[in-house]
């Protein structure tokens, strides 16, 4: 089971970084594009703290942002997120109920939902995964290069641009696939 696990996480950091690069490969040869609606991958995630293990949901598919252990809310689809790709290795993060994305309101340390922004470029919603030891990473806005947080791993979640607190585990994330 573990080496399943382990083997589904490398599948999945593999796609993202294949994704990155063909989008980075397109925009050098094609000059810059906008992309608009879905990615070509339809695969939803569960985004899963390191401490904890609590996934990162939109409480009962609300804007709010927390964590929670497990939903079956709308069948899960608050907890359900996947990358869609928006060029040079960022993505916005897309929740399956409503279509909406994980923002950093005007980018600030505020964290919630918001179908669609062009503050700062789009910046507010631009995520990347940063890769760390052990199958984990870190979420860094492209705004301000901070990185989702869960405050002092509690359930509020906000950004911060380096934590140590419990050895990192506050800013450490997995994607389960669904």
């Amino acid at each position: 089971m573990y080496r399943k696990h382990l083997l589904n996480l490398a599948l999945t950091f593999g796609l993202i970084l294949l994704t990155s690069i063909v989008n980075s490969t397109a925009s050098s040869v094609a000059g810059p594009s906008i992309r608009t609606g879905a990615s070509a991958d339809e695969t939803y995630y569960r985004i899963q703290l390191k401490h904890g293990r609590k996934y990162l949901d939109a409480d009962h598919c609300s804007d709010t942002i927390t964590l929670n252990p497990g939903s079956t809310w709308e069948n899960g689809a608050c907890q359900l997120w996947r990358l869609v790709p928006a060029g040079d290795g960022w993505n916005r993060l897309q929740l399956k109920h409503g279509g909406k994305y994980l923002d950093a309101d005007h980018c600030s340390d505020k964290i919630g939902m918001n179908p669609g922004s062009d503050y700062e470029d789009g910046a507010c919603q631009l995520w990347r995964l940063v890769p760390t030891d052990g199958g984990w990473s870190r979420l860094q806005l492209k705004h301000g290069g901070k990185y989702l947080d869960a405050d002092h791993c509690s359930d509020k979640i906000g950004l911060n641009p380096g934590s140590d607190y419990e050895d990192g585990a506050c800013q450490l994330w997995r994607l389960i696939p669904e």
